[in-house]
């Protein structure tokens, strides 16, 4: 059964005008959400090294990387970009792909895009496929492949791109399906180096290598149509269920991905697994200021935190030294939401991490694993006691942004307004944010580009 084929297929054969209208119109929430988080990891030294590294390959200026409004060759831009998108771990999730989409897609559909002069419909059009493909392929495979130690926002994300980019190039179906067998073998990406610059560095090469996927196959290169459940193909290389192949072809739009479940923004720029406990933290320390006007870290006698058991494989930093190892630590993140009354860029620097307060009180820390029924996979419950005897307790079933409890469109453009004007100014972050709500009528991406440039 030469599934990539039929992925092909749906890919060549599906158009906007296909589309229902409210998927088209959700396809812009989490490119607005992406392009804000990668000017605001712009300058995280990952992406500076990144993008200084891209400007002396010499490539031809088709593209632009955002950090120093670089010109470069498509892939690179891709690379450099797809690497600030995720340098903070403020990005969106699919739960169906256990990964982080948007960070592997719009850098590569930007990228391809802008040297192409496509327009803003081509973007949306080839992110809601590049979604489907990723997100559906990752049904198929099931859980295993992360559990076990796979980075799938860059295994499925490069999938994804190459889907995406085959598009936007109007790649027929042979070499459609040529691009697709050719990102299987340029996946990529283990979890070991969760909490270090290689960690963004995956959703960089997953864009990068999903550009790349789609112009060798414009040009004839070919693979394996039989590459994703094949034998020695993708699904048995990651462990994954071949018995659930059957299932890809009809998943496919039925329903989007985009639609139902929907995707995951964050309101804190950390790994998603403490940030339902962040939740309840900033509900406790809430409670507690209200109560006694203030909370002095000294007087605190115990931190309860309650989470589901399969955490303790995610967020594996009990005691962080770096800002990146931080996004990663239950421990150090419900600390800095009771003390800090925040958990934003500010909290993840290594002066914060390694701060006194912060030490203390994850010394007073107590992990435990979440018993009984639960609403979510990030349900999480969190208890404070005093050394005066006062306790204050909340759980969150689900956390903020996850389906079921979203962030409204409102707090997606405050979110962009913020990381963009924090770098770029207030003018470029709402004249661009204009122009992404408006991104079906753009006629030329580099227009959309250039709005991002400071006078």
């Amino acid at each position: 059964m030469d599934e990539l084929k039929e992925v092909a297929k749906f890919i060549c054969s599906t158009e906007a005008g296909d589309l229902p209208k409210d998927v088209m119109e959700a396809a812009k929430l989490p490119i607005i959400d992406c392009l804000g988080v990668t000017v605001a990891g712009m300058e995280d030294p990952a992406s500076r090294i990144t993008a200084e590294w891209a400007e002396t390959m010499g490539c031809a200026p088709l593209s632009t990387i955002f950090r120093g409004f670089i010109q470069s060759s498509p892939a690179w831009a891709a690379m450099a970009n797809g690497t600030a998108a995720h340098a903070l771990d403020y990005d969106d999730v699919s739960f169906s792909m256990m990964g982080h989409p948007s960070v592997a897609l719009v850098p590569a559909i930007v990228a391809l895009a802008e040297a192409e002069s496509l327009g803003g419909a081509d973007c949306l059009l080839a992110y809601v496929l590049g979604l489907e493909v990723a997100a559906k392929v990752g049904q198929a495979l099931g859980g295993n492949p992360y559990m076990i130690g796979w980075h799938q926002t860059s295994t499925l994300g490069v999938i994804g791109a190459s889907a995406s980019c085959a598009k936007l190039l109007r790649l027929d179906e042979e070499k459609t399906a040529h691009a697709l067998g050719i990102s299987c073998s340029l996946a990529n990406g283990i979890r070991a180096n969760f909490g270090t610059m290689t960690k963004p560095l995956h959703a960089g090469m997953a864009a990068m290598n999903g550009v790349i996927a789609a112009q060798l196959a414009s040009r004839g290169f070919t693979s394996n149509p039989d590459s994703l459940f094949g034998e020695n193909g993708f699904a048995q290389a990651f462990s994954a269920d071949k018995e659930r192949r059957e299932q890809l072809k009809d998943s496919l739009g039925n329903p989007y991905e985009i639609i139902t479940p929907g995707l995951s923004f964050k309101p804190y720029p950390c790994c998603r697994g403490p940030q339902g406990a962040i939740d309840a933290a900033l509900e406790v320390r809430a409670k507690a200021m209200e109560e006694k006007g203030k909370i002095d870290h000294k007087e605190i006698e115990k931190i309860e935190c309650r989470v589901p058991e399969w955490l303790r494989g995610v967020v594996v930093y009990h005691q962080p030294q770096t800002g990146l190892e931080g996004k990663f630590s239950l421990e150090f993140c419900v600390s800095a939401a009771i003390l800090d009354g925040k958990v934003g860029v500010g909290q993840f620097t290594d002066e914060r991490v390694r701060a006194q307060d912060i030490v203390e009180t994850i010394a007073k820390f107590d992990w435990q694993d979440l018993q009984g029924e639960y609403g979510s996979a990030f349900t999480s419950e969190v208890t404070l006691t005093m050394k005066d005897g006062s306790a204050f307790s909340t759980r969150v079933e689900k956390p903020l942004g996850e389906p079921g409890n979203p962030m409204s469109d409102e707090q997606v453009y405050d979110k962009y307004l913020e990381c963009v004007g924090t770098h770029l100014g207030e003018e470029v972050a709402k004249t661009t944010l204009e122009s992404l709500r408006k991104l079906d009528a753009l006629r030329d991406v580099k227009d959309l580009v250039k709005g991002f440039k400071r006078s």
